[in-house]
C-alpha cells in the first residue's frame, strides 16, 4: 500500500507527521509506534482479519492505531466522541471486532479486547527493535482499508466500506492536485478522522511526507485560540468544509499575513458559496480555491477544479470540477436515461473509486450499487441532482431533500442557494416546520458577512424582497434568523439537527 512504503521512507528522515497542540510525532516515531500495533494485532490474533474500532477525536496516537491496523492487514473504524454512546454500541454491535480502541474508556458492551491510551503508550515505550513485514501483512487490492458508519435512514448507522484498491486509485488521481512550491510542507489535519475528507490528509498528505496540523473540537471553539494556532502553522494546504473556513471568515485576521505560507484551500463536503470565494480571492491572493465533490461511498471525492475569476462571476453556482481521470460521469432522468447537457438530472459515478457496497447490508447495495455494462466497472446511485456545462459538473440538490409545502414540490437546496446569493448572506439553512406531521411554514437561519444595524424584523423583510426576485412565494422562509456562527457537526457541516433546536 503506498501510504505505508512512503510512511516507512519518511521514516528515514527527521520530518514531522504530525503537531497536535504541544506533542509532535515524527516520521519514525509513527512507522516504529505502528508497526508496534501491527506486530501485537497478528500475534494475538493471527490470521484474523475483523477490523479495528478505533474511538476517540484528534489524539496523537490514533495516528499509530490506523497505520498499524493497515499494515496487519486490518481495516479501522473510527468513531469520533461526537457520536452518541448508543451509536457506538451500533457499531460496535455490527462491526464485531477483536480489538476496541477506546481513548475515552466508555462503558461498552463487548467481547472485544478493549484497548486504552494508557495501554498504548506503555505498548509503544517498551518496544524498540521489531521486525515487521508490512508487504506480506498489509492490506492489499481489495481488502478493506476502512469503514466509516454515517446516518442511515432507519435510524441506525450505516456502515460505508472502502478498500485498498479504492484508495489507491484516489491516491493517483488526487495527487497532481497536492502538489505544493516545497517538497512536504503542512497540511491542516482539522476534519474528524470519522469523516472522510480526513483521508486526503491521512492517505495523501501522508504519501508526501507532509506534517498534519491538527485543529481539535476545542480549538475550533475558541476563536482567539484557532487563530493562534492557524498563525503558527506554517499550513500549505488548507483541507475543510466551507462552513469551517466560513466560520474564520468575520474575523479581519482571516488573511494572506495570517496564513503566509498558504498555496491552496481545497474544499469538499458542502456548497461552495459565491460569497466564500470572493472573500477568499480578496484576503488570499496567493492561494488557489479548489473546489471537489464526492460521496463517501464512492472514495471521498471524485472532482476537482480550480477555481476561476470567471466561475465567480458566473451567475451560476460554483462548480463541484470536472471528473478526475478515469471517473466517468452520467446524468439520467426517472427513466434511468442520459439527459441532454444542460439538463438536471441524477448523477450515476462510474469508477474504480466507487466501494463495494454497504457493511452487511446487501438489501441496500443492491438499491444503490450496479456493475455499468458498458465499462464493467462498479457504479454508484448518489441521489444527487446535477448538470454539466462545457465538461463541468454542476450540484442542484439531493433527490430525497425535496418537501412539498402547499401542493408544491420544494428543493431545500435551492432556497438555500437563493439565499447566499442576497446581500451580506455567506451561508443559509433552510428548515421546515412541522405542525400534525404537515409542513406549515419554512425557517432559513442566515449567516451574515457583517453586521447590518437591523432589527430582526427589517432585515427579514429586506431579505425577502431579494428572494420574491428569484423564487416563489411559496418558497419563501416566514421567519428569517440571523446567526453569529452556525453550529458543525462532527463533519464539519452545518448541524441542522441542532438548528432544530431552535424552532
Amino acid at each position: 500500500m503506498t501510504v505505508l512504503e512512503k510512511l516507512r521512507e519518511y521514516a528515514n528522515t527527521d520530518r514531522v507527521a504530525l503537531i497536535n497542540r504541544d506533542e509532535t510525532l515524527k516520521y519514525s516515531e509513527l512507522d516504529r509506534f505502528s508497526d508496534i500495533f501491527a506486530l501485537y494485532l497478528t500475534e494475538r490474533y493471527p490470521g484474523d482479519k475483523t477490523p479495528v474500532v478505533i474511538y476517540g477525536h484528534k489524539e496523537t496516537l490514533i495516528l499509530p492505531c490506523i497505520y498499524g491496523s493497515l499494515k496487519a492487514g486490518r481495516a479501522y473504524v473510527p468513531v469520533d466522541i461526537t457520536v452518541p454512546e448508543e451509536r457506538v454500541q451500533q457499531i460496535i454491535d455490527d462491526v464485531s471486532p477483536k480489538v476496541f480502541v477506546d481513548f475515552y474508556e466508555l462503558n461498552i458492551e463487548t467481547d472485544a479486547e478493549v484497548i486504552t491510551q494508557q495501554k498504548l503508550k506503555d505498548f509503544f515505550a517498551g518496544n524498540t527493535e521489531l521486525n515487521v513485514n508490512v508487504e506480506d501483512n498489509c492490506v492489499k487490492e481489495d481488502d478493506l482499508a476502512y469503514i466509516l458508519f454515517t446516518s442511515g435512514s432507519t435510524g441506525k448507522p450505516k456502515g460505508v466500506p472502502i478498500t485498498c484498491a479504492n484508495i489507491e486509485n484516489l491516491s493517483r488521481e488526487l495527487m497532481p492536485w497536492m502538489e505544493t512550491s516545497e517538497d512536504g510542507g503542512v497540511i491542516l489535519n482539522q476534519i474528524s478522522y470519522s469523516f472522510d475528507v480526513s483521508v486526503v490528509s491521512l492517505y495523501m498528505g501522508v504519501s508526501r511526507g507532509m506534517t498534519l496540523y491538527t485543529i481539535d473540537k476545542d480549538i475550533q471553539e475558541n476563536m482567539g485560540e484557532l487563530f493562534n494556532h492557524l498563525e503558527s502553522s506554517d499550513c500549505a494546504i488548507w483541507v475543510s468544509t466551507p462552513s469551517f473556513a466560513e466560520i474564520c471568515v468575520p474575523s479581519a485576521r482571516f488573511n494572506q499575513s495570517l496564513l503566509p505560507k498558504l498555496e491552496k484551500f481545497l474544499f469538499c463536503g458542502e456548497i461552495l458559496t459565491h460569497n466564500l470565494v470572493d472573500e477568499l480571492f480578496s484576503r488570499f491572493p496567493n492561494t488557489k480555491v479548489i473546489n471537489t465533490y464526492g460521496p463517501t461511498e464512492a472514495t471521498v471525492l471524485v472532482t476537482a477544479v480550480e477555481v476561476t475569476k470567471e466561475m465567480a462571476d458566473d451567475p451560476l453556482q460554483i462548480p463541484i470540477g470536472y471528473p478526475l481521470p478515469e471517473v466517468t460521469f452520467r446524468i439520467v432522468d426517472v427513466d434511468g436515461k442520459s439527459v441532454p447537457s444542460g439538463e438536471q438530472g441524477e448523477l450515476l459515478i462510474i469508477s474504480d473509486n466507487v466501494g463495494p457496497g454497504y457493511f452487511k447490508r446487501p438489501d441496500l447495495t443492491e438499491k444503490a450499487f450496479f456493475v455499468d455494462s458498458e465499462t464493467g466497472k462498479r457504479g454508484y446511485h448518489t441521489g444527487d441532482i446535477c448538470f454539466e456545462r462545457d465538461g463541468l459538473y454542476y450540484y442542484c440538490g439531493r433527490m430525497d431533500n425535496q418537501i412539498k409545502i402547499h401542493g408544491h414540490r420544494v428543493e431545500i437546496e435551492d432556497i438555500e442557494n437563493n439565499l447566499a446569493k442576497c446581500d451580506n448572506i455567506v451561508r443559509a439553512a433552510v428548515l421546515p416546520v412541522y405542525e400534525n406531521e404537515k409542513i406549515t411554514h419554512l425557517t432559513a437561519f442566515v449567516l451574515l458577512q457583517k453586521p447590518d444595524g437591523l432589527t430582526s424584523l427589517k432585515r427579514a423583510m429586506k431579505i425577502k424582497e431579494e428572494l420574491r426576485e428569484t423564487l416563489p412565494s411559496y418558497m419563501i422562509p416566514r421567519k428569517i434568523l440571523a446567526l453569529d456562527s452556525f453550529p458543525l457537526n462532527t463533519n464539519g457541516k452545518v448541524d441542522k439537527k441542532e438548528l432544530q433546536k431552535s424552532l
